[in-house]
């Protein structure tokens, strides 16, 4: 008997968290910030290029409690719908400072980003925040093999054959930048 049959394509499954730097309001996030906040690789000064070729979004969780005793704190998530589906959006709200808002979604059966995303701008969902949240997605993600990378324009200077990770919210506020990992806008 030979070698058994496998999947030859590079899966992985990843914990990405973000901090908002500012409020962040009603942001669409898209497939292509997906793929881009994988990893990307700097081409040149002003261009980075994408390791990453698909994603599949299992959860996400965010967390804020307000600046102050008094004021409140919301945090919300809404899913687009796929073709025929409603979008569904998760809310939660807090007035306390001892106790943070908080949502632990997945994408509901019927939305977009229950299946595979790859780089064609679509939005996948809405994020809503206030300044200094965290927000955790947890990806799964078939790395690039044949086929054409996605390419990120940035202000830079980026170092050619460095690292760089995507801003979440990259090229629409970049408001929502990655914890403990090398960045650029």
């Amino acid at each position: 008997m030979g070698p058994q049959q496998f999947e030859s394509n590079v899966r992985t499954q990843h914990k990405f968290r973000f901090i908002a730097l500012g409020d962040v309001t009603g942001v669409g996030i898209t497939d292509t910030n997906l793929v881009e906040i994988v990893g990307n690789i700097a081409t040149s000064t002003t261009e980075l290029t994408c390791f990453n070729q698909s994603s599949k979004i299992k959860k996400i969780e965010v967390w804020s409690a307000p600046s102050t005793q008094g004021s409140n704190s919301t945090v919300s998530v809404e899913w687009f719908g796929f073709q025929n589906s409603p979008n569904v959006e998760h809310s939660d709200t807090t007035l306390s400072v001892t106790k943070n808002a908080y949502i632990n979604s997945s994408p509901p059966p019927s939305s977009l980003a229950k299946f595979w995303q790859k780089a064609t701008g679509n939005q996948v969902f809405v994020l809503t925040c206030p300044e200094n949240s965290i927000v955790d997605i947890t990806l799964q993600c078939i790395l690039t093999d044949d086929e054409s990378n996605t390419s990120i324009e940035v202000t830079g200077p980026a170092t050619v054959g460095n690292t760089y990770y995507a801003y979440l919210d990259q090229n629409n506020g970049s408001m929502l930048k990655p914890v403990s990992l090398q960045s650029i806008v």
